[in-house]
């Protein structure tokens, strides 16, 4: 039998989770993992939705319904919330482009372009291939380049119905088609994906939305037991984990492997592959989110139910201090229906197992009455979030808000792990350190890293810092007097920044060779290095890597400019021009392009058209001084 599948959302520096059947979270001890299942072990594999609706029909028809289940797919009319009958076009004013999304009979498309004066003086479209969200929040959209996924520069807003730029593009940071999708975003806003060995984000497949076995692990075994007639011996089938047979700790911990937006930190060895309901999700993965100063000390993001829901007094007065009672996520949210289904006296019944005396609720008759009593109304307020524009959720750290929203957080004075309370050093530094580069660039995430540097040496971490501080000189210095065994690919690929711009040629081919041997589908590490290899004069060899670095990836403009400028300086003034055309194509205002189109018609001799490409690079940038002296030699000649 056939399930249809529906779909959901994406967006952000993140892509935002948009199911609202939301779960929550815990911290807990590490190495804690319930082994007893057989589908912790590497036997067991997925075998898909369809196999499972085979037994289970009843619950495989509503889940493909709800929020999860409709997380992603392929581009359809059916998929999509958007409403592109109207036409819809967003202007970036940082860039000066336009984005006008529209339908081609079943095909989605997007218009990206430029006027001037009313005429068109530039236009690029760009084919969605996949579709991210349920449409309940909004639904986001990616692109297929071979082995890659990009985001492309627009969502749908499907409670406001509004189009507008993904979380992340906005305010002059659109990074239009180059925002590359990695395994840790596919894998929580959708089903498990299949990745190139070795790699984070070249995808072999990926799913068509998040499925039964995301939160009950792979179900070979179980299918293979029932197949055989074999029943489980007790309460509890050790082939399949069941949720609601686990502690309310690893009940949590399914849920937020997901539904929890922070920084996640993976433990040394482990992928966004390794976590399996069931097991201790702290032993795979780490989630670090801000720690406040203010009344209220967490974030309140479109995906931090759960770590708002666990701070809760309910929560805390429930789980902490009576060992055997149990409320979580799944208390109030049946995952397998879609919340829009769900009754709202589902969730106040919760509530009133605890608080059934009525004289218990302050308010007056009165503001009772005009919500009908719903608890949820009043005590987990519906308000927008931190992160996502154009959304409204509900807080799920419930408590008394006299004004109806959440209290103000005050300044960040660090980082605290939600799932592990006592985090190792390690952990914790690369924590502040990815934090600074993802998502805020604030001053207290380097110095807290530095601190703890300084109490404890983690060679790999120390190099990122500095790295991160442009301490070149530094850097290389430290590299110089440490042994270091084993060195990711990207601490290889900083390591030969740094002695490319200490000047240091030589050594810095070498470890960005070593940073491509260690990630070949790492096509920037290939990029950079065939433009060292230019700047050491190596014309042949970095030809070589530019051109594989362009058959990996056809559309990365450092590489296209470096093939331009590659050939440009080898005489071979045709293909030049090509790669050229070909960079400025995807990216009009491409400085290094635009200055090499400069030089090389200066080569040809010219003088026309290097003066329409000097008023061309002038207009992008009117400060550039090389091109104004130039201008004026030639309007002098």
């Amino acid at each position: 039998m056939r399930i249809r599948r529906s779909v959901w959302v994406l967006g952000g520096l993140f892509i935002t989770i948009a199911c609202l059947t939301q779960f929550c979270t815990t911290p807990s001890t590490p190495s804690e993992n319930q082994s007893l299942y057989l589908n912790h072990g590497d036997s067991a594999h997925y075998v898909g939705l369809e196999t499972c609706a085979e037994c289970h029909i009843d619950k495989a028809q509503t889940f493909v319904h709800t929020g999860m289940g409709m997380s992603f797919d392929t581009v359809s009319r059916t998929k999509s919330s958007a409403n592109l009958e109207t036409r819809h076009v967003l202007y970036d004013s940082f860039l000066d482009l336009h984005y006008y999304p529209y339908w081609k009979e079943n095909e989605l498309w997007l218009k990206e372009f430029r006027l001037e004066q009313k005429d068109t003086v530039y236009i690029r479209e760009e084919r969605i291939s996949y579709i991210i969200g349920s449409g309940q929040h909004t639904n986001s959209h990616l692109i297929r380049k071979g082995d890659y996924i990009v985001q492309a520069p627009f969502t749908w807003y499907a409670q406001k119905k509004q189009l507008d730029f993904p979380p992340g593009f906005e305010n002059g940071a659109n990074s239009r088609f180059r925002r590359v999708i990695d395994e840790e975003c596919m894998s929580c806003h959708n089903g498990l994906p299949e990745m190139k060995v070795g790699s984070d984000r070249a995808f072999v497949s990926v799913p068509k939305g998040i499925d039964c076995e995301r939160c009950h692990g792979p179900g070979s075994i179980h299918v293979d037991r029932r197949r055989l007639g074999l029943e489980p011996d007790g309460d509890v089938d050790y082939s399949i984990v069941n949720p609601s047979k686990l502690s309310w700790e690893r009940q949590i911990d399914v849920c937020q492997r997901c539904h929890l937006q922070g920084n996640n930190v993976l433990k040394p060895g482990k992928t966004f592959h390794d976590f399996r309901p069931g097991m201790v999700l702290a032993d795979v993965f780490e989630i670090y989110l801000p720690q406040y100063s203010g009344e209220d000390e967490q974030l309140f993001n479109m995906a931090n139910h759960a770590d708002r829901f666990q701070n809760s007094k309910c929560f805390l007065a429930t789980n902490r201090k009576d060992k055997g009672a149990q409320f979580t996520c799944i208390t109030c949210h049946n995952p397998h229906v879609s919340v829009k289904e769900t009754e709202t006296k589902v969730f106040n019944s919760t509530c009133v197992k605890c608080h059934s005396d009525a004289s218990s609720c302050t308010e007056t008759l009165a503001a009772r009455t005009a919500v009908s009593n719903n608890c949820v109304h009043c005590h987990m307020p519906v308000s927008g979030t931190e992160d996502i524009p154009h959304v409204t959720v509900h807080d799920h750290k419930i408590g008394i808000y006299k004004d109806g929203t959440p209290k103000n957080n005050g300044e960040v004075v660090g980082l605290y792990s939600v799932n592990n309370p006592s985090p190792q050093t390690r952990t914790l530094i690369e924590a502040y350190l990815t934090y600074f580069e993802k998502f805020d660039p604030l001053p207290v995430y380097q110095q807290k890293a530095e601190e703890l540097l300084k109490q404890e040496e983690y060679p790999e971490l120390k190099i990122h810092l500095l790295y991160q501080k442009q301490s070149w000189r530094e850097l290389t210095e430290y590299i110089e007097r440490k042994s270091i065994e084993e060195v990711k690919g990207i601490t290889c690929y900083r390591v030969g920044k740094a002695y490319q711009y200490a000047g240091n040629v030589p050594k810095a081919i070498e470890w960005l060779r070593l940073a491509v041997l260690k990630e070949p589908t790492r096509f920037e590490y290939k990029s950079e290095l065939g433009s060292v290899l230019m700047q050491n004069n190596q014309w042949n060899q970095a030809e070589d890597v530019l051109l594989a670095c362009e058959k990996q990836f056809n559309e990365y403009n450092p590489t296209l400019n470096n093939l331009g400028f590659l050939y440009l300086n080898m005489g071979k003034f045709a293909q030049a021009k090509s790669y050229l055309n070909q960079s400025l194509k995807y990216d009009p205002d491409n400085v290094n392009a635009l200055e090499n189109m400069v030089l090389l018609y200066s080569k040809l001799g010219d003088k026309e058209s290097e003066l329409r490409w000097l008023k061309m690079l002038l207009k992008v940038n009117p400060q550039h001084q090389a091109a104004q002296s130039r201008l004026n030699v030639l309007r002098s000649s």
